[in-house]
């Protein structure tokens, strides 16, 4: 099973943008945020073997991946958040090779 991670937890970072919700609870993860941030932190071979360069950009290319995905909802907190994901998203899906990285990394994540 996939599991979501609360918002903002792909960052890698436990610290919040000054305008963003200060507290977030966890989506169907860890008991907490904290625990969030380190499962994204598990997803980091994404980003140290070169197919993204940061876990933020790896999520937003994978919502473009699947077909059956018509509409990506993403929240931002600053004018430059918006920009980053434009330019992730106009890198195109994640290729073939990420797929089949993240699905070992996921595999890894569930029996953990």
């Amino acid at each position: 099973m996939i599991r979501a991670l609360a918002a903002g937890a792909l960052s890698g970072a436990e610290a919040r943008h000054p305008i963003a919700v200060p507290e977030v609870d966890p989506i169907a993860s860890g008991p907490d945020y904290a625990t969030d941030v380190r499962r994204a932190r598990a997803l980091g071979a994404l980003v140290d073997e070169g197919h993204v360069e940061t876990l933020v950009e790896g999520s937003l290319r994978f919502a473009l991946t699947s077909d059956a995905v018509s509409t990506v909802l993403l929240g931002y907190s600053s004018q430059e958040h918006l920009e980053y994901a434009a330019t992730c998203i106009n890198r195109g899906p994640l290729p073939a090779a990420a797929l089949m990285r993240l699905a070992a990394l996921w595999e890894r994540l569930a029996q953990a």
